[in-house]
């Protein structure tokens, strides 16, 4: 693995060609090869990022070339460089949802530790006043008790029996203020559990990669742990799948609005043209209308005229046909 690593560190810094003799035809190589990494295209190869780690995913046995990533840049069209960006979408996401699911059992393994704490520690404390409770409520009855007794043997003048039965009493109150003491002992020492926990190192799960941390740690060490592989690794993932989606929400917002102004023109020519349609029909209308109103109007202007040409012609031919009638009388 770490020969890998190294040949990958090498190809990076030197090319793959480094180690051709001056007289040896380079290999080229397209940016669309199977070869080449497509992650390193997009944005760069995640394999790299957690190398010697407990997160090492292992070496990638592709090309990482700075040239054939310009070149993609370039070239690519939109189609390819969506599905090359949904790989390295896919992959990332991938690999966040791993790291999600192991923050989720990290700080669930510590909130269990520290109920399980806590409750063995109230336990203890509980039983040793339950214990003490016991023996402090059995003395106070005893004493009860033993003064109806004094007093009873006071009225009946058995003095001995009396001091006899006062020297128990003492006894019985001597008992019960050591339990007394002792209670107060428990508490004392309960307190300074408390404070022994209170000022016990406190654990968290860190958001970003999951390690366990000390709340309030010193600043070297919570420094070293936002450097370290792990946790840079897993942010700039998240950077970059948040970036790449937030680019596409604004290539798709801007598709969005050109097809919206795009469906406007359309409209907007698809509406002029029917107008000018209605224009033109409006204005053979009218130009109809015109053509049969003049049309009538000559009509109307010849109609004297030809009825007076025709009474002419009805006056000529009886004109006419009188005439013929008087040459046939006379012959």
């Amino acid at each position: 693995m770490a020969r890998d690593a190294a040949k990958q560190l090498l190809d990076e810094l030197m090319g793959r060609e480094r180690n051709l003799g001056p007289n040896q035809q380079q290999l080229t190589l397209d940016w669309n090869d199977p070869s080449v990494c497509k992650h390193y295209l997009v944005n760069f190869c995640p394999n790299s990022l957690f190398t010697n780690t407990k997160a090492d995913i292992g070496p990638c046995n592709l090309v990482h070339d700075d040239y054939l990533k310009r070149e993609y840049r370039s070239k690519a069209s939109k189609r390819e460089r969506r599905s090359f960006e949904d790989e390295f979408i896919r992959f990332c996401q991938a690999q966040l949802n791993d790291v999600e699911r192991k923050i989720k059992r990290a700080k669930q393994r510590l909130e269990t530790s520290q109920i399980e704490k806590i409750q063995s520690q109230s336990t203890g404390l509980s039983s040793f006043s339950e214990e003490n409770q016991e023996k402090f409520n059995a003395l106070t009855e005893k004493i009860e008790k033993l003064l109806e007794t004094i007093e009873k043997l006071g009225c009946e003048g058995k003095v001995e029996e009396a001091q006899e039965a006062m020297k128990l009493l003492d006894q019985y109150k001597d008992e019960k203020a050591s339990i007394k003491r002792e209670h107060q002992s428990g508490h004392w020492i309960q307190h300074k559990v408390e404070i022994g926990v209170a000022q016990e190192k406190q654990m968290e799960v860190c958001d970003v990669c999951g390690a366990f941390l000390i709340v309030n740690d010193v600043q070297q060490r919570v420094d070293d742990h936002l450097m370290g592989k792990q946790h840079v690794g897993y942010g700039r993932l998240k950077t970059a799948l948040d970036e790449l989606i937030e680019k596409r929400k604004h290539e798709d917002t801007s598709k969005s609005d050109d097809r919206v102004r795009n469906d406007g023109d359309y409209d907007r020519g698809r509406r002029d043209k029917r107008e000018s349609r209605e224009r033109d029909r409006y204005r053979d209308r009218n130009r109809s209308d015109r053509r049969d109103w003049d049309r009538h109007k000559r009509q109307r202007s010849r109609s004297p005229e030809l009825k007076r040409k025709s009474r002419d012609r009805s006056r000529s031919r009886e004109r006419h046909r009188s005439h013929g009638n008087s040459n046939g009388s006379n012959k």
